[in-house]
């Protein structure tokens, strides 16, 4: 039984550890990105926190390339001018946090 025990807490540590390095990995993503977006659109930091946030919040959502509903939130969150922008940018930049 304690054999049992052992071997079950291996495994959870080791599922622990490969969560852990896939948000790492998302996160860098989710940076990268945010960062590439602030840079053309010229956002505010307080816009590129709340987009950092709502493209974590809804990451599973990007990978199975459902964006619509990401893409109306963000929107949301930009003026006239950047709206155009990311119009014309946003098939690059959401293919860009998909190949994560």
């Amino acid at each position: 039984m304690e054999r049992v025990i052992k071997i079950f807490f291996i495994l959870l540590l080791g599922v622990m550890v490969l969560h852990a390095q896939d948000n790492k990995e998302i996160a860098k993503t989710v940076q990268k990105a945010t960062q590439r977006l602030q840079l053309k659109l010229i956002l505010s930091d307080e816009q590129t926190t709340k987009i950092k946030t709502l493209v974590m919040d809804n990451y599973k959502q990007v990978k199975e390339n459902k964006t619509t509903a990401l893409e109306t939130k963000i929107t949301s969150i930009l003026n006239d001018k950047q709206k155009e922008k990311f119009i014309i940018i946003k098939k690059d930049w959401m293919s860009s946090l998909q190949k994560n």
